[in-house]
């Protein structure tokens, strides 16, 4: 346990990769916070720039076939990462009028000059996707991006009050408001061929998604324990604390032991992939990769970010020029 974390953290046994161009998706990081990003307060590029983006895509995505494929998934995690925050404390309509938006854009409309900035470099990196993906790939992706933009709506009235959720009402909204279906997405660049409809909206794949995203977001609920207690509901261990009276070492424990239990699915779910004919062995390596990047995003909590350490996240006002 490392000490700037208060209580113990997962741990994974997935292959732990990174990308040889992990130097170049850094230094384009750095230059998009000074030119996409030069809206933001200096103090928030300034935390953006220690907050590491560039490093989690090249351990998340390490096998990228061109430099062009990360370059754009390295843009696409620092443009929704930045986005969640800037949005986090909106209105339920602010939000809802968001989400429609970006569904435009990424059905292909332009972006207006009086729209937010946001909306640009949403247009430019659909654009770059649409030259390196087909159309059926970029509409599932474009349908994941707004599952969680839509979330953030259904999230919005719970981080307004500090509402604690049910349990089962909030595992079900935690898979989607981690917004990593999108990132998962992505993988499908690292393969032999994309995966068709058909095939990923399988029984087999839909439950990969839904475990993957389970494991994605209590990972994220451990590393962001500082960072919530007190101003976010929607963690596992502070709803578990919460809603079952326990102690923070008790709830982090039971925590801890419904994430192993998602994780044991992955596991298993690696070792008996279904038979789909002539895409069994893309569907395998799909797995495989959910895997590294499983790996990926730990590795970097552990090692590259300073976002999760005192001062190194956004607060409520930390937008106000």
């Amino acid at each position: 346990m490392h000490t700037h974390f208060l209580l113990p953290l997962p741990c994974y046994g997935f292959p732990s990769k990174i990308s040889n161009w992990s130097d170049a998706v850094i230094n384009d990081t750095k230059h998009w916070l000074e030119t996409d990003f030069e809206f933001l307060p200096e103090k928030m590029r300034l935390k953006y720039l220690l907050s590491n983006f560039g490093k989690i895509t090249a351990r998340c995505l390490p096998c990228m076939k061109e430099y062009k494929q990360l370059q754009v998934a390295g843009r696409f995690m620092l443009w929704g990462t930045v986005f969640d925050d800037f949005f986090e404390y909106k209105t339920v309509a602010e939000l809802e009028e968001l989400y429609y938006r970006c569904m435009e854009i990424l059905k292909g409309k332009k972006a207006y000059a009086t729209d937010s900035p946001f909306f640009a470099i949403l247009a430019d990196i659909r654009e770059s996707l649409s030259k390196l993906m087909p159309a059926f790939w970029l509409e599932r992706f474009s349908k994941n991006v707004g599952i969680w933009i839509e979330s953030m709506r259904e999230e919005a009235p719970y981080k307004g009050e500090m509402i604690f959720p049910q349990l089962d009402y909030f595992t079900k909204l935690r898979e989607r408001t981690i917004g990593v279906q999108a990132y998962l997405d992505l993988i499908e660049m690292q393969l032999d061929k994309p995966i068709p409809d058909e095939i990923m909206h399988s029984s087999y794949l839909t439950e990969l998604y839904r475990k993957a995203a389970r494991v994605f977001a209590w990972c994220n609920d451990f590393y962001s324990l500082l960072k919530d207690a007190g101003r976010e509901p929607l963690n596992l261990i502070l709803v578990l604390q919460h809603h079952y009276r326990l102690s923070l070492e008790e709830a982090n424990k039971r925590a801890m032991e419904i994430h192993d239990a998602d994780v044991a699915s992955i596991y298993q779910m690696q070792l008996n992939v279904p038979d789909f004919s002539g895409y069994t062995e893309t569907v395998r390596q799909f797995a495989y990769y959910i895997g590294v990047m499983i790996q990926g995003q730990n590795e970097w909590y552990l090692n590259d970010t300073m976002r999760y350490k005192k001062e190194g996240y956004p607060v409520k006002d930390s937008f106000k020029i």
